[in-house]
């Protein structure tokens, strides 16, 4: 994460060009969106996957291997299939696709179910990220979506949902935010932890203080270099509780990266 960290530092300070212009830092975030790294979004899920699915014996691996493996199988946007492994950089909704992907497998689901929804998503959609759309859902054995009619078992080819069965559905995606977008619902946020926020238009999509631009990772760089909790908060305008959350991701993310 760090070598990550470094070169949007640079990326940031730098005069970008688009037209012979220079853009400033936040016109930079609305073009490029979310930046991640391979290493960095498996940090990420890691840290999550065992809240989002307690009941889990085992959680599926989501070491950085595994995920340029999807990428590699098309189960994330199509355009990053061929990119080379050290030029691969992971957009917001590849980042979110990858965390369904992860949950299904984590859920049971199979690889020929995960790749025939994937399919079917694409088509009905014509979104090229499917898995990041509004509400993907599973019983543990297909893969659901909702879609006006109702809801529609994805990996069977779009056949209808029995209403009745809903209530035991898991909805993997409920920390996330949705914009319109092409006529459907995209991932626009992800709140990985209590006050913790990722946004693809902020700080290039870097966990920060919800509600602000302040970087989590900021917190606790200062936080383990001697500045108190109460410093942060006057320091920050931020309150306790949220330097507290903060510190606890940034703590997670430690665990996960030994794990």
């Amino acid at each position: 994460m760090s070598n990550k960290s470094c070169d949007l530092t640079i990326f940031k300070a730098c005069s970008i060009q688009k037209g012979g212009e220079a853009l400033t830092t936040k016109e930079a975030e609305s073009a490029f969106g979310g930046i991640y790294i391979a290493p960095e979004v498996s940090l990420y899920l890691t840290a999550t996957i065992k809240r989002d699915v307690p009941s889990a014996v085992q959680s599926y691996p989501v070491n950085s291997r595994n995920l340029i493996r999807w990428i590699r199988v098309g189960l994330s946007s199509p355009t990053l299939v061929s990119v080379p492994g050290r030029e691969l950089l992971i957009t917001f909704e590849d980042m979110v696709s990858m965390r369904v992907i992860a949950l299904l497998r984590t859920l049971g689901v199979s690889w020929p179910k995960i790749h025939r929804a994937e399919q079917w998503l694409r088509q009905e959609t014509g979104y090229h990220r499917p898995f990041a759309i509004k509400r993907v859902w599973t019983e543990t054995v297909d893969v659901f979506a909702e879609f006006p009619p109702g809801f529609i078992a994805a990996s069977r080819q779009g056949q209808l949902a029995f209403v009745e069965l809903i209530d035991q559905y898991l909805q993997p995606v409920e920390d996330l935010t949705f914009i319109r977008h092409n006529g459907v619902y995209v991932a626009e946020t992800w709140t990985p932890h209590p006050d913790v926020l990722m946004h693809p238009r902020v700080q290039f999509g870097e966990p920060c203080v919800k509600g602000t631009r302040t970087p989590t990772r900021m917190l606790w760089r200062m936080f383990n270099g001697g500045d108190s909790i109460s410093y942060l908060v006057r320091a920050f305008e931020v309150s306790e509780q949220q330097v507290e959350n903060a510190l606890e991701w940034e703590n997670r993310l430690k665990v996960a990266q030994r794990s």
